[in-house]
């Protein structure tokens, strides 16, 4: 028969443990509303939704790509997110082994005499322990949960390290681009210089001008090689910083593609749907560490609630088998004068919800800062690069009429060496627009965190995207 006061602790008991569990249950996470429908310039729906896209597939440039895999398989930063991404899965199976009994073994050995006697007492025991604390708080469960959006949310930062890396390559790429364009361009115009200094030498040996003319055109010469050489200064920096980021000593970057036989603008894709920003490495990290610290609040506000432990012991002795011993125990274990500790345990971390929740509205904010950034850039560049056309015509058209206008004897040869320096610098200026030009579509898709999950030919990362898939409403 059950005893009235057993009966009344037994309600009792289960009275709390449910008051108590739908007081502490789980909080669903909702991510931070923002209000930004009107800080697109830019919305659009492309046909292809461009964060699908392995972006510097589109360059159709071998190097490019061979490069961009090779840094993504060899480079120092990428391998050190690898190991953080390892010591988070570690953590995280740390975490969920709290939610199984614990066990434990021991042995024992031991050797008496009395003083009295000489009889000699061996004893060996074996024993083991099993332990099991009920969660009856959820504390474990909100455990298992920060620990799990902490793992998700340093995968996402190690995607960020990755499309950092892979515009990090592209941009000194395009660079290397251009460099090698401008010294195509100096060597042209150094052959139609030397041309020129052939026909002004052939004049001043007949006596037909002065050596004022040839040292001129000697000038010029010599500042193109100074040019010259400063390239390739340029050039050996850009290709060892390149070999650096891709985990080779410096100097393994062969020759690179011509740049005009890059994309063209009119292939580029640039709409830009409303929701794209959701899909940016860092943005992701944020929401994962808001989803964390959430959880982190709800262990903590566990602690307010007792601890209830069931244990098992039993033991036997390996000399003397009829020897055996069990003994089953619950203890229950709670807080009584540290409320008030606890309670500010948990305003803490309320404390730094609200700073993540600053940190997502800021993360948020600037990346909508680096969209519309490189749609601008993109635009205006794309404008530019028409007009440096136009005035490349114009000056090479200017050229010409000089060099008829010296060989009449209208003009000096100071006023053609100087309009063959602006068709120079015409040129060069087209150049460095044109790569800026392919830079900003870098900049705009890693704005727009596209590509990233886009696996390269050679994909050295192992993603948990379907832990990521399976908790992704947690």
């Amino acid at each position: 028969m059950i005893r009235p006061t057993m009966l009344f602790m037994s309600i009792s008991l289960v009275l709390l443990v449910q008051g108590c569990q739908i007081s502490n249950a789980p909080e669903q996470y909702t991510p931070p509303t923002l209000d930004v429908s009107a800080a697109y310039n830019n919305i659009s729906t492309p046909a292809a939704d461009v964060a699908n896209v392995a972006w510097w597939e589109l360059f159709k440039d071998p190097q490019l790509i061979a490069l961009i895999n090779q840094g993504l398989a060899d480079n120092s930063s990428i391998k050190n997110s690898l190991s953080r991404i390892k010591i988070a899965q570690y953590q995280l199976a740390m975490a969920r082994s709290t939610l199984y009994p614990t066990v434990n073994y021991a042995i024992s050995a031991k050797n008496s005499r009395n003083s009295t006697t000489t009889n000699v007492t061996n004893s060996v025991i074996a024993g083991a322990n099993v332990s099991y604390t009920l969660d009856l708080w959820h504390q474990l469960e909100n455990q298992n949960t920060a620990a799990l959006n902490g793992h998700l949310a340093m995968e996402m930062a190690a995607e960020q390290v990755t499309a950092t890396l892979v515009s990090q390559i592209a941009t000194l790429y395009f660079n290397l681009c251009d460099i090698d364009n401008k010294v195509i361009i100096l060597n042209d115009m150094n052959q139609s210089l030397t041309r020129y200094r052939d026909i002004i030498n052939s004049k001043y040996q007949g006596g037909f001008v002065s050596k004022v003319n040839l040292n001129q055109a000697n000038v010029e010469l010599k500042e193109t090689e100074i040019f010259a050489l400063s390239l390739r200064y340029a050039r050996a920096q850009l290709v060892h910083g390149l070999s650096v980021l891709i985990g080779k000593p410096p100097g393994n970057v062969t020759d690179v593609w011509p740049l005009r036989a890059q994309l063209s603008m009119a292939e580029f894709p640039i709409g830009v749907p409303s929701n794209l920003l959701q899909r940016r490495p860092d943005i992701l990290t944020v929401d994962r560490k808001l989803r964390a610290q959430l959880a982190q609040i709800g262990a903590t506000k566990a602690l307010k609630y007792p601890n209830f432990t069931i244990s098992l012991n039993a033991g036997l002795s390996l000399l003397e088998s009829s020897l055996m011993a069990t003994e089953l125990a619950a203890n229950l274990i709670g807080p009584i004068f540290n409320h008030g500790k606890i309670d500010n345990a948990i305003k803490i971390e309320q404390q730094k919800y609200q700073q993540l929740v600053d940190e997502y509205e800021k993360t948020y904010l600037v990346a909508l800062q680096e969209v519309e950034d490189s749609l601008v850039a993109i635009d205006t560049y794309r404008q530019q690069f028409r007009l440096r056309n136009q005035q490349l015509k114009l000056a090479e058209e200017a050229l010409g009429l000089a060099w008829v206008r010296y060989n009449e004897g209208v003009s000096s040869f100071l006023e053609f060496i100087n309009l063959h320096n602006d068709f120079l610098n015409a040129q060069l200026k087209a150049s460095e627009n044109y790569t800026l030009q392919l830079q900003s579509m870098v900049k705009l898709y890693l704005a727009l965190g596209g590509g990233w999950n886009i696996q390269p030919q050679s994909p050295p990362v192992n993603r948990s995207n379907n832990n990521q898939r399976k908790h992704n409403e947690q």
